[in-house]
C-alpha cells in the first residue's frame, strides 16, 4: 500500500512540474537561418476556446516565452520581419482507462455457461494541451521550422516558469544565428 501511495505522489508531482514530453520538429533543410534577422507574431484567434482571461493570459505568456527564445537566438522583434511565428494551442479532454483481469471477476456458483471478459474501465478524465509553434518565412510565406509538443494539464501548466521550460524545450532543436 505504501509503495502505491508514494508512486501515486511522485506521479503527481511529475505532472506538477512536468514540460512537453512528445516533442517532435520539422525543419526545411533549404532554408538559410543565417540570414534571417528579425520576427513577429501571426494574429492569433482562439477558435473554440472561451474568450475568458485565462485563455488570453496563456496564451499572452507562450507569446513571451517564444519571444524570449527567439531573442536567445539572435532575433529581433520587428514590424516587418523575415520570419513570421503562428502559435498554435489545442486543448482536448481524455479518460484515463485500465483493463480489468480475472482476479475481479465475481465469485461464481451455477449453470455451465456463464463467461467472463476483461472490460475496459474508465478511472478519471484528464486535460492534454498540444502546443505547435510554427515558423514560417514572411518573403514566401513558406514553413521553414515546426515544434509541437503536448502535455497533461494541471494548475501548475499556466505558471510562467512551467510555460518557459515547455517553450524551451520546443526550441531545444532551433537553429542558432549568433
Amino acid at each position: 500500500m505504501k509503495q502505491i501511495i508514494f508512486l501515486l505522489a511522485v506521479s503527481v508531482w511529475m505532472g506538477a512540474c512536468s514540460s512537453y514530453n512528445n516533442v517532435k520538429t520539422k525543419r526545411d533543410e533549404d532554408a538559410d537561418f543565417q540570414s534571417y534577422k528579425t520576427y513577429n507574431f501571426m494574429d492569433v484567434e482562439l477558435e473554440g476556446a472561451p474568450a475568458d482571461s485565462s485563455n488570453s493570459t496563456a496564451l499572452t505568456e507562450i507569446k513571451r516565452a517564444v519571444a524570449q527564445e527567439m531573442n536567445n537566438r539572435g532575433y529581433k522583434l520587428y514590424g516587418n520581419p523575415d520570419l513570421k511565428i503562428n502559435i498554435g494551442l489545442v486543448v482536448q479532454e481524455k479518460s484515463q482507462t485500465r483493463q480489468t483481469d480475472i482476479r475481479e471477476a465475481p465469485r461464481y456458483i451455477g449453470q455451465r455457461r456463464y463467461s467472463w471478459k476483461s472490460e475496459t474501465v474508465e478511472v478519471g478524465r484528464y486535460k492534454e494541451g498540444t502546443l505547435t509553434v510554427d515558423v514560417v518565412e514572411a518573403k514566401g510565406n513558406k514553413l521553414i521550422w515546426q515544434a509541437t509538443g503536448s502535455t497533461v494539464l494541471n494548475k501548475q501548466s499556466r505558471q510562467p516558469e512551467n510555460i518557459d521550460r515547455a517553450v524551451a524545450k520546443l526550441f531545444e532543436k532551433f537553429p542558432q544565428t549568433k
